[in-house]
């Protein structure tokens, strides 16, 4: 019997996004599948006509960043430190090329697009991050928002499928987080993506 593969939900949004029952949790050891709860991280996915949003509230115990952050050009190596990732393949049939986003909780960002084993740095989706700390909570939120015009022209209806990964590095306690594990140290294994579905109530 085949194994079924995991889905994550993008629900149709007026740009409001509004907490809603659709929410993973990223917190697998991404080499042994190990569930780290310490760090388990909520993800949550709307879309509009326009943009793909994707939120994350990820506990921490101590932040490890770079600094001073950057805001102009970009960082290769930003994935050494503290980060939330995610890597999206808009088709299925193509599964070595997707793109990758990346923030930080100093607010730095870095994406690049792949067709393995190639990496283009240079492409710029042009996706903006807004990072909130609480340190009372020990909690650091943050929204990405890519426009759904660098993934193609084609408009993307209710029911659309595209493969996706999440991951999150906690640099201080060296944990590798991913939604679903790649059984590997690296993250990029497209054959392990989950199902981004999209859906309009």
């Amino acid at each position: 019997m085949m194994k079924e593969i995991p889905t994550v939900y993008a629900v149709y949004s007026d740009e409001k996004f509004r907490q809603q029952e659709h929410c993973i949790f990223l917190e697998k050891n991404i080499e042994t599948g190990e569930t780290i709860s310490p760090f388990s991280t909520a993800v949550r996915v709307f879309w509009t006509d326009k943009i793909l949003c994707i939120v994350y509230a990820a506990p921490y115990t101590r932040l490890t960043v770079f600094e001073p952050a950057i805001f102009e050009g970009k960082r290769i190596g930003l994935w050494n430190r503290d980060v939330v990732e995610v890597f999206i393949c808009p088709d299925s049939e193509k599964r070595t090329q997707y793109m990758e986003f990346q923030a930080a909780p100093t607010g730095e960002s870095l994406d690049l697009k792949l067709d393995l084993p190639n990496r283009d740095f240079l492409w710029d989706s042009h996706f903006k991050t807004a990072v909130h700390l609480d340190f009372k909570a020990a909690i650091w939120t943050t929204e990405m928002r890519i426009p759904l015009s660098v993934f193609g022209s084609k408009k993307i209806v209710s029911g659309e499928r595209w493969r996706i990964n999440f991951y999150r590095h906690v640099t201080a306690s060296n944990v590798f987080l991913g939604w679903i594990p790649t059984m590997s140290s690296t993250a990029h294994i497209p054959e392990q993506f989950g199902i981004l579905e999209f859906v309009q109530y």
